[in-house]
């Protein structure tokens, strides 16, 4: 499977996906991903989901159980989705064009059950009047259906300072039902949740949340990420993971010629 091949989207569609993010906050593409492929990155996650271990210091490490943080150090195919030249141009239009990942997650919502994320919430503390700094992206490996929770976001909320009671949520928001390979981009102050699974097969998605190239991420992407995986990435993958926005750690890396500083100049 090779997402280098995709062609980037006409003007009008970019047009239309900022429109929505501006006034809903959110957008779906359907048809994103090729369905053979999202059965291979379900396959690969439900191996993770299987062999996950809670480790008994962390609550968190409980509560996560249905969220794996570590995908793109296990397989080179995950982080094949940053590669993507579609993800970089929809990224770009609404937030900036050094955008960098702050986090890489799945989500999966187990048979008869829900996980951690079907709380609500947003995915970002900060509200910044015509700035948004962090956005979500959803990958849906299997259909987002009302059986099984689908997820729900509560529309133009990302634009008030207001935190929605359960009431107000719950008679306001919307259920994004969409077919399984498709592509949801939200502003990460739009208050949402993950639904509840009724039927009897897990739901599965991938997510990602990206932020702007100053602020910090959630795990030292560059070294957490084995060299035999980024090494065979291209540069926008390598850019989103960071390579671009690292720290120096000495006076002489702090010291290079340009094209070999470690925290490139002129970002945004």
């Amino acid at each position: 499977m090779n997402l280098l091949k995709n062609e980037i989207y006409p003007e009008d569609l970019i047009k239309e996906i900022i429109y929505n993010i501006e006034t809903k906050g959110y957008h779906v593409i359907e048809n994103f991903l090729d369905i053979i492929f999202c059965d291979i990155l379900k396959t690969k996650l439900q191996y993770t989901l299987n062999n996950y271990k809670v480790k008994s210091v962390s609550k968190r490490s409980e509560l996560d159980k249905y969220h794996m943080h570590d995908l793109l150090s296990k397989d080179f195919v995950f982080s094949m989705l940053l590669e993507d030249p579609r993800l970089d141009q929809i990224i770009k239009s609404v937030l900036c064009s050094n955008w960098i990942m702050y986090s890489f997650t799945s989500s999966s919502l187990p048979p008869k059950g829900d996980n951690y994320g079907s709380r609500i919430h947003v995915d970002s503390p900060r509200i910044i009047l015509n700035y948004p700094t962090n956005f979500g992206v959803i990958w849906t490996l299997d259909n987002f259906t009302i059986e099984n929770g689908g997820t729900y976001v509560l529309p133009g909320s990302h634009n008030s300072k207001i935190e929605p009671t359960e009431n107000i949520f719950n008679n306001n928001s919307v259920q994004i039902v969409c077919k399984k390979g498709s592509f949801i981009l939200f502003n990460a102050r739009v208050w949402h949740r993950g639904g509840v699974n009724n039927s009897s097969e897990f739901r599965h998605a991938l997510t990602m949340n990206v932020c702007r190239p100053y602020m910090k991420q959630r795990f030292d992407w560059v070294r957490f990420i084995p060299k035999s995986i980024t090494d065979k990435l291209n540069e926008q993958a390598r850019r989103i993971i960071g390579f671009d926005t690292r720290i120096p750690s000495t006076i002489d890396e702090f010291f290079q010629e340009d094209e070999k500083r470690l925290y490139k100049s002129g970002q945004e």
